[in-house]
């Protein structure tokens, strides 16, 4: 259980908690999460549809449960993220998402359709929390719970109910694109950023270019620009329209049920193709604000092991505000692929280790 906490710290309109992402490693990590799985569910949602124009279906049942896609005609998909105000999803970064991997990002990502707002919370993976009574991070709770323990103990940290969850890795972006074959694109203007501390280095020059994986993430990527992020979003999209265009063509089109299989094998997730398609359709046109923050709290050495100890009542003011939402599984019965996250990580792990016993927080 949480330890008991004062009551939240109340949020005025025009005031904040938040606190940016920082400018670190954890903060370059959440922001490529995010770009190559905006990127990645683009791809995956139009490919999926279009195995279902040719009636191809996927070699292995998994895949095509988890796509949410079949080649018959009688296929049923629920429909109906757009009408919910807010979904909120766990977004994790990790090595390999086959095995038993610590997560290297946690995001809590609030979408709101309606509003046109995205809102990015990032969880330090040093969050200190008790696992079976025993200090350990929290980056350590998919690796020894699974996914539904450590949603259940974010629910209970920010006290929100978390709807949908993603696992993503580089890899899978990478071999996703150099199963298409590359991806032709004109680069526009020169591109050039370097960043020995984290290993990352992008050089492009204007003119038409042939971008394998690597390449391909290196542009998707790049923000180092007068425009930013919106020079950023809009070579995102360029990239995306030159992705499908690619995946229409015959040659593809045969190869469809491996694209899919190679791109699932480096995502898993609850969400369906109707899901991204309402939520695709929501958000395709106009501006979209993109808010990101980080759990507020303190960086501590405990018994010498650096921990980070998040502030209760800060981080229940910023679920209340960023991510309080009708749950959607409460109101979307055909999505419930899973009960209560809390009630299904206790089923989850009934006959495994009993879930975390709590996050270590500190009130203020």
């Amino acid at each position: 259980m949480m330890p008991p906490a004062k009551e939240p710290a109340s949020v005025q309109e025009g005031e904040t908690t938040e606190r940016p992402l920082p400018g670190g490693r954890n903060g370059r990590s959440a922001w490529a999460v995010l770009e190559i799985l905006f990127v990645l569910l683009n791809i995956l949602y139009f490919a999926g549809w279009m195995q279902r124009w040719f009636f191809i279906r996927v070699p292995t049942g998994e895949i095509a449960e988890r796509a949410g896609v079949s080649g018959g005609e009688g296929n049923s998909e629920p429909a109906g993220v757009s009408r919910l105000s807010r979904m909120n999803i766990l977004c994790l970064g990790i090595d390999s998402v086959e095995g038993s991997h610590r997560t290297d990002t946690i995001l809590v990502v609030g979408i709101d359709p309606h509003e046109r707002r995205v809102t990015a919370l990032s969880v330090p993976r040093d969050t200190r929390a008790l696992i079976n009574g025993a200090a350990h991070k929290i980056n350590e709770m998919y690796a020894r719970h699974g996914e539904l323990a450590l949603r259940s103990m974010i629910e209970e940290l920010l006290d929100i109910t978390i709807d949908r969850y993603v696992m993503v890795d580089f890899a899978g972006f990478t071999n996703t694109i150099d199963l298409l074959g590359g991806i032709d694109l004109m680069i526009e203007q020169p591109m050039h950023y370097d960043d020995n501390w984290g290993n990352v280095h992008i050089h492009f020059n204007p003119g038409q270019a042939h971008l394998n994986g690597k390449k391909a993430l290196e542009y998707v990527r790049f923000r180092a620009d007068a425009a930013a992020d919106l020079g950023r979003i809009k070579r995102q999209q360029r990239f995306i329209s030159a992705v499908l265009e690619k995946i229409k063509t015959p040659s593809i089109v045969v190869r469809l049920p491996q694209l899919i299989q190679e791109a699932y094998g480096h995502i898993r997730t609850d969400l369906r193709i109707a899901e991204m398609l309402d939520l695709a359709l929501a958000l395709k046109n106009g501006p979209i604000s993109i808010q990101t923050m980080s759990l507020p709290g303190d960086a501590r050495y405990i018994d010498k092991i650096s921990y980070y100890l998040p502030f209760k009542e800060e981080a229940v003011a910023i679920g209340a505000r960023h991510f309080a939402t009708l749950s959607l599984l409460d109101l979307e019965a055909p999505f419930a692929t899973r009960g209560h996250a809390s009630e299904a990580a206790r089923t989850t792990t009934a006959s495994a280790p009993p879930p975390a016993d709590s996050i270590a927080s500190q009130s203020r």
